[in-house]
């Protein structure tokens, strides 16, 4: 039997040899190195380790996602979306099966930074099963997004918080006719969500007769610079009738439409609610000091002050935001003794462990008010009456 005749490569411009296995390329400065790549790659091959450089990061993502989550909310979908379309811009076109951990770790530290820890562990979450998916389809070796070399930065910490009885004083009372002051109203005294007070139409949800706001409307971001309106709640109790009481029926009084509006007049967009709360700080902190803050110091009242070798009260920041007028109802809500049942239907949870864990917070007044309690139950009692004897 003849021996089989030997294959030579030609020798390239650059010096190396080359040769070629299924549209790929091997390279070596001597015949026998280009083989022994291509060998290697064969048995790579045989092993399950060679995976399709087609399917990138963008294309897989684009076809998981409705097939993994097809029955969450449209909420949910849609920020699930949101975290996939920043995976894509960092590394869409990247192979599924070349992505590295430090690629991953990129994506955190590009797009995540100074966000809530919330935000980027749900972030961590769907990545993880994004490429989990990806292993059990044979589509690449390992998850990137598991690796320690992966693990994202820490994020903020959620700080909403119960306001003090010196800020509710001045929203009751300062810039009530604000765009903005009936949503701030509604979100302290009905504990309701931003995204339901973006979407709550007064003539709708507001009974002033039976004395109730009912909410069955709620905004979602559509991916762009508005929100859409849906049935659809955060949770499965977001639906829900809560008391209207006095200080928003006062707030709410001639109003209609819907309760936060842009400038325009138009229902609100994601830059005019942003617009509206900043326009609502600017103008709480203008009441509270008396003047701007870029006048603070430079008025002929705060001159004369400082003239006289007086000095000025301290500027006051209002550091309130949305979400601490939902915590600040609720924590009224069991401060005033609500029953727990009751404040669980009307924050629209579906037990009390959230209630407990983050809104139910424990206040200077009711503390005092406890331990009063407490203290009395060891009063020493009267003295009991002797019986006469017979």
């Amino acid at each position: 039997m003849p021996r089989p005749k030997k294959q030579h490569l030609k020798r390239r411009p650059d010096g190396r040899y080359a040769c070629r296995y299924k549209g790929e390329w091997f390279y070596g400065y001597t015949e026998d190195e280009a083989f022994a790549a291509r060998d290697a790659y064969k048995e790579a091959e045989k092993a399950g380790q060679i995976f399709d450089p087609s399917v990138t990061v963008a294309r897989y993502a684009a076809a998981w996602l409705p097939i993994a989550r097809p029955a969450v909310s449209d909420s949910t979908y849609h920020q699930l979306a949101i975290h996939l379309d920043h995976l894509i811009s960092q590394i869409g076109n990247v192979p599924l099966c070349d992505v590295q951990p430090l690629q991953i770790k990129q994506v955190y530290s590009t797009v995540y930074l100074g966000l809530s820890q919330s935000y980027i562990n749900s972030a961590k979450q769907i990545y993880s099963a994004l490429f989990d998916s990806a292993v059990e389809n044979g589509l690449c070796r390992i998850n990137p997004a598991r690796s320690k070399d992966a693990k994202p930065h820490a994020g903020t910490v959620g700080s909403h918080r119960a306001i003090t009885d010196q800020e509710r004083w001045w929203i009751d009372h300062y810039c009530t006719d604000h765009r903005a002051h009936a949503a701030v109203m509604a979100m302290l005294y009905a504990g309701i969500r931003p995204q339901e007070a973006k979407a709550l139409d007064i003539d709708k949800a507001v009974d002033f007769d039976a004395g109730t706001v009912t909410l069955s409307d709620f905004a979602h971001l559509d991916g762009q610079n508005h929100y859409m309106i849906t049935s659809k709640g955060k949770t499965d109790n977001a639906r829900r009738t809560i008391p209207l009481l006095a200080p928003l029926r006062k707030a709410l009084e001639g109003k209609h439409g819907y309760l936060v509006t842009s400038a325009s007049g138009e229902r609100v967009s994601v830059q005019a609610w942003k617009s509206a709360w900043e326009s609502y700080v600017f103008c709480m902190e203008k009441a509270i000091n008396g003047c701007e803050r870029r006048w603070y110091g430079k008025t002929k009242e705060h001159k004369a002050i400082l003239a006289a070798g007086g000095q000025l009260p301290p500027w006051k920041d209002f550091t309130v935001v949305p979400y601490d007028l939902r915590h600040s109802f609720c924590t009224m809500c069991r401060d005033k003794g609500v029953e727990l049942n009751t404040c669980i239907k009307w924050m629209g949870h579906a037990d009390a462990k959230m209630i407990l864990k983050i809104y139910d917070e424990v206040t200077d007044s009711r503390f005092r008010r406890e331990a009063e309690k407490l203290d009395a139950s060891f009063a020493d009692p009267p003295p009991l009456k002797l019986l006469k004897q017979a």
